[in-house]
Order: C-alpha cells, then structure tokens, then sequence
C-alpha cells in the first residue's frame, strides 16, 4: 500500500509542506498500529544513522542551499549519540496522542481513539500535527 505524509519542513520559515511517499507491507487498521509503524521506521533511521561516519565533513552546494532555506546552515551533527529504545518511543508516543500533543489526519478526517478502526485506501495522504505549547505571563 503507498501512503502519503504530510511533511513540515523543520525550522523553515516558510509554509513548506512536502509529501512524502511511504510504502507500507501491510496495512494498519488502528491508528495504534499506524504510530507503531511511524516510530518503528523513525527509531530505526535514527539508530542507523548513529552509524553512520564521514572522514571528512563537507557540505554539497545543494545541502548548502537547502540549509539556507530553513535559517541554519550546518553539518547536521548528531549530539544524542545513544541508541533509542523502541519500546519507550513507542510509550511516549502513545501517551503523547492521548494526551493531546498531537493529532492524525486521514486525509481531512481526524483519526479517533488508539484503538479505533482507521480505513487507509491507496494514495491516502496522512499528516500529523503536533501542537506547541505557549507559555507566558498574565499581566
């Protein structure tokens, strides 16, 4: 099945949203197992790229241009060098969709409860949508 995200671009300053495509082997039937999928493949990619080492850092001009667009030219340095427990990823993003930090998309349709069915068809664009909390001081 081919599924669509919805992507952010992190730190830029403009409206830049991508999709990006995913392919998944099997298809979730709960939003429980959809995060699953999601934060299995994020600890993953990010435990594999724990790994990953250059002899010498350098930027390409096209690394160097899209840094720029997003405010921060940078070697992309890693400083959390420790592997992530997939099991505590998991748990945290459970917690943190019940909790409210965050919301799925189907589409237009909001995803319900954990444990509810989530109907995914071919070509589906899903997004998440984490929101910010603002603090301050009352006058």
């Amino acid at each position: 099945m081919k599924l669509y995200f919805n992507i952010k671009q992190a730190g830029s300053r403009k409206n830049f949203i991508t999709k990006e495509e995913v392919v998944l082997k099997c298809v979730p039937s709960t939003l429980r197992e959809l995060i699953k999928y999601t934060v299995t493949s994020n600890v993953r990619e990010f435990n594999e790229n724990i790994k990953k080492e250059r002899l010498v850092d350098y930027l390409t001009n096209k690394e160097i241009e899209d840094k720029a667009e997003t405010g921060k030219v940078s070697f992309g340095s890693m400083y959390n060098d420790s592997k992530q427990d997939l099991g505590k990823a998991l748990e945290s993003a459970y917690l943190a969709y019940e909790d409210g930090i965050y919301k799925v998309f189907v589409g237009d349709k909001e995803a319900g409860k954990l444990d509810e069915e989530i109907e995914l068809k071919d070509d589906d664009t899903l997004t998440f949508i984490r929101f910010t909390m603002l603090s301050g001081r009352l006058w």
